[in-house]
């Protein structure tokens, strides 16, 4: 079980590192272009791909718009139609639980993450924030000789990030 635990949480740590709570949109409002707003802003991203590069993401909140977040190894480029901007996310994943069914091949997995915004362009240039994402998995594993195999990759996935930030654009 220590070595499923490892897997799950490696998986999930690659998948956050990949996304960042990666919180991102293709289709900004008009609403994001007004500077000096500021407040409570909601990301919901997900994802059915296994070590995904790209999430769809839908954030609303001081603007309402819908995307792409392009995962980096810490920052990810969030992009909407009127600009875009990045999410840092190179620190610790906190681990609230993970499993491993070793009879279904189930994994699950839930954590939370930190992360900062800026680095805008176009309407969202002026944008600075800080949040925290709840990060959440379930994966059905391969099995290896009748076992079920929580060191390979999953055959099929759900994640989805949900995140909250206080941003000023």
């Amino acid at each position: 079980m220590r070595k499923t635990r490892a897997t799950l949480v490696g998986a999930a740590a690659a998948a956050m590192v990949m996304s960042g709570a990666g919180l991102a949109a293709a289709s900004g409002s008009a609403a994001a272009a007004s500077a000096g707003r500021s407040g409570i802003e909601h990301f919901s991203l997900m994802t059915t791909v296994p070590s995904a590069r790209r999430y769809t993401v839908i954030a609303h909140g001081v603007f309402t718009a819908g995307g792409v977040d392009i995962a980096g190894r810490t920052t990810d480029t969030i992009k909407f139609g009127r600009g875009s901007f990045k999410i840092h996310h190179g620190g610790k994943v906190t681990v609230i639980r993970q499993s491993g069914n070793r009879r279904t091949c189930l994994g699950r997995f839930e954590g939370t993450a930190k992360f900062t915004i800026g680095g805008g362009t176009g309407a969202y240039r002026r944008i600075r924030g800080f949040g925290k994402a709840l990060i959440s998995e379930l994966a059905i594993f391969p099995r290896t000789r009748g076992r079920c195999n929580f060191n390979r990759n999953p055959l099929t996935n759900q994640e989805t990030i949900r995140a909250r930030a206080h941003i000023r654009l």
